[in-house]
C-alpha cells in the first residue's frame, strides 16, 4: 500500500449508508472542505444533526447506480453486503473506493491518525490489527502533546521568514536545524526571540 495525504477540498465524497459506521467515516471527513453526500433511507442522530447544520447533503433513499457518478471518493458503509457490492460494481477503476465489509474490493483504507494542527501522523497495519493501530495512536498521543500545534505554527512562520531574509544556503540550513531544539517547542519567549533575530 502507498500512503498518501489527500486534499479533498471541493471534491464530491459519497457515503452509502446512514448507520454508526457511516457516522464514524463522516466524522473523519468533516473539516476537509469536501462535498459529503450521504445516501440512506435513514440517518443516525449525529448524521441528522450534520445534515441540519448544512455540513452534509442527504439523499433520503436507497442507493441508485448513478450515485457514484462524479464522486472522487466512495465509501460503502451499509449493513447489506449486496448493496455494498452494487456500490463497488458501479465505481470506475479511477475512483477511490472503500467497501467496509470487503477490504479486497477496496483500493484504500482509513488509517488511525493523530492530529496536532499541521502535524498529522497516520498509523496503518493494513488491516492486520486495527486495535494495534489504535493502541499505537494512544501511545503517540502522550508523546506528541498539545504543544506541538503552536510549535508547528512557529516553524512555518520561521521557515518562511528564513527563506525570505537569509540568502546564504549554509546559514539557512543552520537556522532550520536550530529550530528543532526542544526549547522552541516549550518556550514562547524563545520562539519570539528567534523570529526577531533572523537576519
Amino acid at each position: 500500500m502507498y500512503p498518501v495525504m489527500l486534499n479533498l477540498k471541493n471534491k464530491r465524497v459519497l457515503i452509502v449508508g446512514g448507520g454508526e459506521i457511516a457516522t464514524k467515516k463522516t466524522k473523519l471527513l468533516l473539516g476537509q472542505n469536501a462535498r459529503i453526500v450521504i445516501v440512506s433511507p435513514s440517518l443516525t442522530n449525529t448524521l441528522h444533526t450534520y445534515f441540519l447544520q448544512g455540513e452534509i447533503q442527504w439523499l433520503e433513499r436507497d442507493f441508485e447506480i448513478t450515485d457514484t457518478k462524479d464522486a472522487f471518493l466512495v465509501i460503502a458503509a451499509t449493513n447489506n453486503r449486496e448493496v455494498n457490492a452494487a456500490v463497488r460494481k458501479n465505481c470506475s477503476e479511477n475512483q477511490l473506493v472503500n467497501i467496509v465489509d470487503s477490504p479486497d474490493d477496496s483500493n484504500f483504507y482509513n488509517m488511525a491518525y493523530l492530529e496536532r494542527g499541521k502535524l498529522k501522523i497516520a498509523i496503518s497495519t493494513e488491516g492486520a490489527s486495527p486495535l494495534l493501530a489504535k493502541q499505537i495512536k494512544n501511545d503517540l498521543n502522550e508523546f506528541f502533546d498539545e504543544s506541538y500545534e503552536e510549535y508547528l505554527k512557529f516553524l512555518l512562520t520561521a521557515r518562511e521568514k528564513i527563506k525570505l531574509l537569509v540568502s546564504d544556503e549554509e546559514r539557512k540550513h543552520q537556522l532550520l536545524q536550530e529550530l528543532l531544539e526542544e526549547k522552541f517547542r516549550k518556550e514562547e519567549l524563545q520562539r519570539e526571540l528567534f523570529l526577531l533575530n533572523i537576519q
